[in-house]
């Protein structure tokens, strides 16, 4: 039987997702694949529902993607600050 991974699976997602997706550049795309996976797997890429999932799992997103977020304009560091700050971090 084959098996397909997880990683294969997101890899597939992010190629296949609609234009207005591909608005995140590759290193949000890298950065935040494993995040998505974790978190918002169960909406689209490119949608609002996926924007506003990955907003509601802020805190669990991992540096990483967080600052890939940052880098990309889609977050400005002042809000992440605002958000550890109200979460104690």
């Amino acid at each position: 039987m084959l098996r397909v991974s997880p990683i294969a699976i997101a890899l597939a997602a992010w190629l296949l997702v609609p234009a207005s997706a591909a608005a995140y550049g590759p290193k949000v795309r890298k950065l935040c694949a494993n995040d998505y996976m974790d978190n918002c797997h169960l909406y689209r890429l490119g949608t609002p529902e996926v924007r506003a999932c990955m907003r509601k799992a802020g805190a669990k997103l991992s540096p990483r993607c967080v600052d890939a977020l940052i880098e990309e304009g889609h977050v400005s560091a002042s809000e992440v600050q605002q958000r550890r700050a109200a979460a104690g971090r």
